[in-house]
Parts: structure tokens; sequence; C-alpha cells
């Protein structure tokens, strides 16, 4: 069967591009809300590292995004302390060439100090997980017919944008390193990306 230009100006723009799903700021509250550990927002979950225990309201999650910047208010309490707000801040990429996996986050969260200072570490690395798996929801959501995984996320200010590619494997990345070495392949990941997604529609879909 031929293929239409159409087609062919589709399948050219796929492998140039990225699949970008776009999470506005109204809904990130909720939804993040709900990666947080109950499936009733309403709850509280309880949080245990070693001997310790945090109780986390997911209701009253707030989060808030800067060009390059997620702000996360979590509202937890202990014995030692009652109730109180932390406030987790995240530096992820502010472009799509900048977008990984990955986020460099303060030493410790800004709000009661006590609480900073003991949940620093595991809340800081609980909360960013749960932000991916934000991503993970909006990927299968969409119920895409070809593989797809999130393989990074950035933000302009306004939404908070993950990028979903083809699963890259072991033997690809190889390759795509052997090439580098050579001075046959720019070290561009985003390139990688690109190089990989195949003939996935590109869309940009925004959470309603």
């Amino acid at each position: 069967m031929p293929v239409s230009d159409e087609e062919l100006k589709l399948r050219a723009l796929a492998k140039t591009q990225l699949f970008v799903m776009d999470l506005r700021e109204t809904d990130a509250s909720p939804l993040l809300a709900a990666q947080l550990g109950s499936t009733n927002t309403r709850q509280p979950v309880v949080w245990r590292d070693a001997e310790s225990e945090l109780l986390v309201y997911p209701s009253q999650t707030r989060v808030k995004f800067a060009p390059g910047f997620v702000l996360v208010e979590l509202t937890a309490s202990s014995d030692q302390t009652g109730r109180a707000q932390l406030v987790f801040a995240y530096k992820i990429g502010a472009t799509p060439n900048e977008a990984s996996l990955t986020a460099v986050a303060e030493s410790q969260p800004r709000g009661d100090a006590t609480l900073a200072t003991r949940w620093a570490e595991p809340a800081t690395r609980l909360l960013w997980f749960a932000l991916l798996r934000c991503g993970q929801v909006l990927l299968e959501r969409r119920r895409s017919p070809e593989p797809l995984v999130v393989s990074g996320v950035y933000t302009l200010g306004k939404v908070l944008s993950f990028i979903a590619t083809a699963p890259v494997g072991a033997g690809e990345l190889r390759q795509y390193y052997a090439e580098v070495r050579t001075g046959d392949q720019p070290l561009d990941l985003s390139v990688l990306n690109r190089r990989y997604l195949g003939s996935v529609p590109l869309r940009r879909r925004v959470k309603r």
C-alpha cells in the first residue's frame, strides 16, 4: 500500500522529535498525592524509615512549577513535632534537551527543622520517585500500541513535561557510545532518544 506524503512527513517528524506529555500545575497536586501511598488521598499515610514514622497527609500536598524547578509542599506530622509543612525544591531541566530522570535537591527541605533534619533524605527521595510515577500514569492513560517509557522530565514553568521514548537496549547504548568515541556521533542523549523513537506519532498531550 503506498504511503501518503502526510504519513511520510509524520514519520520523519517522529524520528527527530520526542513524545511529550504535559501535566498542568492545577492537576499536579492531586496526581502527586495519589502516588504517596494510599488510594484514598483523604486518608493519612504512614512513611517508615528505620525506627521512625512520619504521618503524611496526601490531600494537603501542594505543587508549584518555575522554569527548571518543581516545588512540593508536604504536610506531615510526628510525635516530636506535631503537624508541620516541609517544602522540597527540585532543580530539573528547563528545556527538552536538558530533560532527564534525575534532579538536584537541597540537602535539607525548608520548614520545620526537626522534621527536615530527620526526614530530608528519605522524603526527598520518595517525593522524587512519586513525581516520576506521575509521568508513568500519564503514559499508561495514553495506551500506546508501541512500547514507550518515560525517559525524562523538564519544565518551562507552566507545566511539567514528561518525555516518552521507545526503550533503548544495552546493545544500542554500546553502539551509540562506540560511535561517540570514533567521532561519528555527537555526545547528546537527546539524539539517542530520537534515533530509536521510530515511527511513533508526535503529539503533545495535556492531562484534562
